[in-house]
């Protein structure tokens, strides 16, 4: 069962595609702000807080990478 929702996963892999750095959450997060996609970052901020989830990110990507094997 997928921790992940398929739509951040779906937003994870277009970044991958588009040759975005995974392995940087910055440059991620800035590919996904100019396409547009707030609330999908969101997905990775811890609740109640304005600090970055870093362990949840991971998790997504290695998700991400998982499906695509």
């Amino acid at each position: 069962m997928s921790k992940t929702p398929e739509h951040i996963l779906m937003k994870l892999a277009d970044a991958n595609q588009a040759g975005i750095d995974m392995d940087s959450p910055k440059a991620v997060v800035t590919f996904l702000l100019a396409q547009g996609e707030k609330e999908s970052i969101l997905f990775f901020y811890k609740p109640n807080s304005v600090e970055f989830d870093f362990d949840k990110y991971k998790a997504a990507v290695t998700e991400m990478n998982d499906c695509k094997n």
